[in-house]
């Protein structure tokens, strides 16, 4: 494998590590929800075939895990994993806003106060 091909690869499973097990660093330093929280809810709905409620906390999910395989599947060629990371990062900030137009600050899109920022404030 070249050094490409490994460099992507190696991206793509930090990325999907990053949402299987981690908590969202964004969400731990400000307490507002990330472009990809409730990414780890989602998929436990998907896989319980609680479609509906898989949607709810994140629509996008499916659609990531199709671009996921896609870009596995096409790691030889870089310009075409380019551009679709690219449209696939335009409809999550897309998808972000409106979340955040439509939910914040309830549910699913909950402002969480186990963060560094009002940590910091409230023992100022």
């Amino acid at each position: 494998m070249d050094s490409q091909k490994t460099k992507t690869l190696g991206i793509v499973l930090i990325l999907f590590l990053l949402l299987l097990f981690y908590k969202c660093p964004i969400q731990s330093v400000t307490g507002l929800p990330c472009p990809g929280c409730n990414m780890k809810t989602s998929l436990y709905y998907l896989l319980h075939f609680k479609f509906s409620l898989s949607l709810y906390y994140h629509a996008l999910l499916i659609p990531t895990l199709i671009v996921f395989v896609v870009v596995l599947m096409n790691l030889n060629k870089p310009e075409r994993i380019k551009k679709l990371l690219i449209i696939w990062a335009i409809f999550m900030i897309v998808y972000y806003i409106y979340r955040m137009i439509v939910y914040f600050p309830n549910s699913p899109m909950i402002y969480s106060k186990e963060n560094l920022i009002y940590f910091i404030f409230r023992h100022v």
